[in-house]
C-alpha cells in the first residue's frame, strides 16, 4: 500500500509540516492554511482531490508527479525565502549531482559565474539546457536524427536552426529502432537523439543496447541521451542510465530533470552531464538561469530518498492498475518504464479526449494532436482515486462513443 498523504522520512505529517512552516515564516496565517491544505490531499467532501489542481479535476495529461513536491524541497524553499535578494548558486547542488552519477566534483566558487571545467551544467529546466545545446552545436545545413513519434523538442530547435530532421519510425514494439537510426547517420549529421524511456511510448533503451549504439556513432556526431523519466524504471540497475559512458565518449551528453520523480515541474530545474569541454561550450551559450529557490530546493530533493521511493511506488502501482483495467476492457496499451501509459483505442481519439474533459473533468494527452498518433491517448499515473476516476469515466465514454 503506497503511503500518499501521511508521513515522510522524518516522521512528521506533510500537512502539519506545511502548516507550521508557512505560519512560522509569516507567509500565511493559520486561517489561510485551510485553503492551502487543499493542496495536501484534503478532499473537502469531494471524491477526487489532486495535488495543485482544483477539487474534482483529474489532471493526467502532463506527466507531473501526483505526490506533489518533496517536503524537503518545500522546507528548503521556506528557509531560503528571505534570501532572495541575494545571488546564490546553491553550491551543494553541483556536488550532489556529480556524486549521484559518479562524476568528478568541481567546487562552485562564485555566485555569479557558472563553474568552469565541470562535468555538468544545471539550468532552468531541461529545455534551458537543450536550447543551449542547439545554440552551441547546430549549424545551418546539418541534420538531426530522432525517432518519430518522439519528444521532438530538439527537432523543433533543429528546424529553427536550419537543420534537416531525419525522422526514424519506432520499431514494432514502439521502442527506438537503433539499427535504423545508425543507418540514417550521414556526413551531415550533427546530433542523434535517444530518449529513454521514450515519450510518448514509455519504452526503455537498456544500457546493453545503448552502449554499442553509442560506440557505433562517429566521434564527430553529438549524441544526446534524454533521461527525464529514467528514475521510474522498475529495476534499480536501469535507473543508472548512460552516465557511466561519458568518460569514454566526448561526444555524449546525458540530460535529466527534477520535474518528474522529484515533483518540481514548476521550479524548472534540469541538468546535462558531459565531459568538461562540452559543458563549457553549453555554458557559453546560456546564462546563469537557475533561481536561488530552485537551486536549494533541488539540492534538498536529491536527499529525500523516501519521497523518491514513494513516487516510484505510486507510478508502478498506477500503471499496474491501468494494465489490469485495459486488459479487462480488451484495450491495447504499451507497457511503459515511464510515468505514463500509451493506450490504443483503435478509433479516432478526438471525441474521447474532448468528452473526458468536458463531461468528466478528466484530462489526458491526445496523442493524435501531439504526435500524429490518431488512435492513441497517453495517461499519466496519478493518485489511486485519480486513476479510478479516469477508468470509470473512460468506460462511460467508450460506451457512448
Amino acid at each position: 500500500m503506497v503511503d500518499l498523504h501521511t508521513h515522510d522520512s522524518d516522521g512528521y505529517s506533510r500537512r502539519g509540516f506545511l502548516k507550521s512552516a508557512l505560519a512560522s515564516a509569516g507567509l500565511i496565517t493559520v486561517s489561510q492554511y485551510e485553503a492551502a491544505a487543499q493542496m495536501l490531499g484534503g478532499t473537502g467532501g469531494r471524491d477526487v482531490q489532486g495535488w495543485g489542481v482544483s477539487p474534482g479535476t483529474v489532471q493526467l495529461s502532463g506527466n507531473e508527479n501526483a505526490l506533489g513536491p518533496s517536503p524537503r524541497a518545500v522546507d528548503a524553499i521556506l528557509d531560503t525565502t528571505y534570501s532572495i535578494n541575494r545571488y546564490d548558486l546553491a553550491p551543494d547542488l553541483y556536488g550532489n549531482i556529480a556524486r549521484r552519477h559518479g562524476l568528478p566534483v568541481v567546487d562552485v566558487t562564485s555566485q555569479f559565474e557558472l563553474p568552469a571545467d565541470a562535468w555538468l551544467a544545471v539550468g532552468a529546466g531541461s529545455s534551458d539546457i537543450l536550447t543551449a545545446i542547439a545554440h552551441a552545436y547546430f549549424g545551418n545545413g546539418g541534420e538531426l536524427v530522432e525517432v518519430s513519434p518522439g519528444f521532438g523538442f530538439m527537432a523543433r530547435l533543429a528546424n529553427q536552426k536550419g537543420l534537416n530532421v531525419v525522422s526514424v519510425p519506432l520499431a514494432d514494439d514502439y521502442g527506438p529502432d537503433l539499427v535504423a537510426m545508425q543507418a540514417a547517420i550521414t556526413e551531415k549529421t550533427q546530433l542523434v537523439v535517444v530518449t529513454t524511456p521514450g515519450n510518448p511510448n514509455g519504452r526503455l533503451t537498456p544500457i546493453s543496447a545503448l552502449k554499442p549504439f553509442v560506440e557505433s556513432i562517429p566521434s564527430e556526431v553529438l549524441i544526446l541521451v534524454d533521461e527525464a523519466y529514467i528514475d521510474f524504471c522498475r529495476q534499480p540497475g536501469d535507473r543508472i542510465g548512460a552516465a557511466p559512458l561519458i568518460a569514454d565518449h566526448p561526444n555524449l551528453i546525458v540530460t535529466r530533470t527534477f520535474s518528474k520523480v522529484f515533483g518540481m515541474a514548476g521550479m524548472r530545474v534540469g541538468y546535462a552531464l558531459a565531459q568538461p569541454d562540452v559543458i563549457n561550450r553549453i555554458n557559453e551559450n546560456r546564462a546563469n538561469t537557475l533561481s536561488i529557490l530552485s537551486g536549494y530546493a533541488a539540492a534538498a530533493a536529491l536527499k529525500d530518498h523516501d519521497f523518491v521511493r514513494r513516487s516510484q511506488e505510486l507510478v508502478h502501482s498506477g500503471k499496474d492498475y491501468f494494465y489490469s483495467q485495459m486488459d479487462a476492457l480488451g484495450v491495447e496499451y504499451v507497457r511503459s518504464e515511464s510515468s505514463f501509459v500509451l493506450i490504443n483505442l483503435r478509433r479516432d481519439v478526438d471525441t474521447v479526449v474532448d468528452t473526458l474533459a468536458k463531461d468528466h473533468d478528466v484530462w489526458v494527452a491526445n496523442a493524435k494532436q501531439r504526435w500524429g498518433m490518431d488512435t492513441f491517448i497517453r495517461v499519466t499515473a496519478g493518485l489511486p482515486e485519480e486513476n479510478e476516476a479516469f477508468v470509470e469515466a473512460f468506460k462511460k465514454v467508450l460506451v457512448k462513443s
